[in-house]
């Protein structure tokens, strides 16, 4: 996984820092997608995108809202039924988030780390707006999947347990916790306050129950990803309980060494 440093500077706080505003991009290819996945009855795909809802979108719906939303009313015309997985956006979310609605977990953003050393320090997570919905090809009416109220994760445990597996991963909290993807080949760049990743889409293990465990160990590649976001101060109590944490050992973050 590269890693591009140029200049940041902070405060002398132990350079504490955290992330405001932005977005993760999606790009599913969806021919991808649905050939790792096995539950497949039906001339239809085995899995496409039916709807999104984006972070100002999906902020005051239920679970069931978005589960039942805009649902088609044929739903085996999939040729007009499914929509384009590119340029999905999800938006950061803050420190605070709203209460939820009934069933959601959309998450704030706790994600906290020293810029000259992301890899060695990352604690927390990204959380993320927005919920996609897929349609499997199985008997309704458990034919419909919720991923959405994601968070964006480093876990440096997963980077190069096989080629390409960076330790970035976007986490599904909907309805469900479970890894929704592996991040691979990432290229990720801190230049001046702006914090950059990009690289493929993967399968997590939240797929398997539909039938993609081959696919996911084989670490098949079934799109591209992009995320931007502002990196900011924190304040200095609240790292020096992280780094706290971090020297007990307790996160199981690793070092890293940066180049420039």
């Amino acid at each position: 996984m590269g890693f591009v440093f140029f200049g940041f500077f902070f405060p002398s706080f132990a350079n504490a820092a955290t992330v405001s505003g932005g977005a993760l991009t999606l790009n599913i290819d969806g021919d991808a997608l649905a050939a790792g996945i096995a539950l497949d009855n039906t001339p239809a795909p085995s899995i496409y995108v039916e709807e999104f809802f984006n972070a100002s979108a999906v902020a005051s719906k239920t679970f069931i809202e978005l589960r039942d939303a805009n649902t088609p009313t044929d739903p085996a015309d999939y040729a007009a039924n499914e929509i384009s997985a590119v340029g999905l956006q999800f938006a950061v979310n803050e420190a605070v988030v709203p209460a939820n609605p009934t069933q959601r977990q959309n998450k704030a953003t706790t994600f906290a780390f020293d810029p000259s050393n992301i890899f060695g320090t990352a604690t927390g997570s990204i959380g993320l707006g927005g919920v996609m919905r897929f349609r499997v090809d199985v008997t309704p009416p458990t034919n419909r999947v919720l991923l959405g109220d994601m968070t964006l994760e480093y876990r440096p445990e997963l980077e190069s347990a096989t080629p390409g597996r960076s330790g970035w991963l976007l986490v599904n909290h909907l309805g469900f916790t479970a890894d929704a993807f592996e991040l691979f080949d990432v290229s990720t760049r801190l230049v001046g306050n702006n914090l950059t990743l990009a690289g493929n889409l993967g399968y997590g293990w939240g797929f398997d129950h539909l039938g993609a465990t081959d696919a996911r160990l084989s670490d098949a590649r079934i799109g591209t990803f992009s995320f931007q976001t502002t990196v900011v101060p924190v304040p200095a109590a609240v790292w020096l309980f992280a780094s706290g944490l971090i020297g007990l050992g307790i996160t199981g973050r690793v070092g890293r060494r940066i180049t420039a």
